[in-house]
């Protein structure tokens, strides 16, 4: 079970960083990715949906974590 966590938590940090990378490369604003929490940083449709399902593989992660010690598998 500790393999499924650690693969989806860098599945999901992957995501992530792809959507963050492509972000980089279309409008070359290194600041919007440091700052993410502001509203500067205008993600295209594509990017979100990687961003998403990112931080969806990452929340499954968390998940998983959390009935793996609950039920001690």
């Amino acid at each position: 079970m500790q393999y499924v966590q650690g693969a989806l938590l860098t599945l999901g940090l992957v995501l992530v960083l792809i959507a963050y990378s492509h972000y980089i490369r279309r409008t070359g604003d290194w600041g919007g990715v440091l700052r993410f929490w502001r509203r500067g940083m205008a993600l295209s449709v594509v990017e979100f949906k990687i961003q998403r399902a990112g931080l969806l593989v990452l929340i499954l992660a968390v998940v998983v974590r959390f009935a793996s010690v609950l039920f001690q598998w």
